[in-house]
């Protein structure tokens, strides 16, 4: 098996309750730890305190990497589903997990400028357009700074 990342990004197409998304963590669980996948998953709360943004780090195989994004981006309960980031990896960043989670607020990003404003629809235009580079830097650097 050789290893591989993908990063994404989506926004909410509803608002989610914290109900629904501890259900999308543990069917993520599942599946991932099922197909050896690893990886994390932020969600960003909306700046109203509604709807959102989701941004993902997925490690494991390219082919059922390649499969869980088809099947992600198929999901209703999101739109606006961009790749920001793949490749190959020497290791796992998320080794221990099937799935890290953390919800956070706008104002929690504060302190990475170039992703405080994920959760809004502009960046997800900027994204599309240019890109956003160290998304995987961003993700590691995160969860460090603040352990779940």
């Amino acid at each position: 098996m050789s290893l591989n990342y993908l990063v994404y990004v989506s926004q909410a197409a509803h608002d989610l309750s914290e109900a629904a998304l501890a259900d999308i963590l543990r069917a993520s669980q599942r599946y991932n730890a099922a197909r050896d996948i690893t990886g994390a998953l932020l969600f960003v709360e909306g700046r109203d305190g509604r709807r959102g943004a989701f941004m993902q780090l997925l490690e494991g195989d390219d082919q059922e990497l390649e499969r869980l994004r088809a099947r992600i981006f198929d999901d209703p309960r999101h739109h606006t589903k961009v790749v920001l980031d793949r490749g190959p990896l020497t290791q796992r960043n998320f080794a221990d997990w099937s799935m890290a989670f953390r919800a956070v607020t706008p104002p929690d990003l504060a302190g990475h400028p170039e992703f405080a404003d994920l959760a809004d629809p502009g960046f997800m235009e900027r994204c599309q357009q240019q890109g956003a580079p160290g998304a995987v830097a961003f993700l590691c650097e995160f969860w460090d700074a603040a352990p779940l």
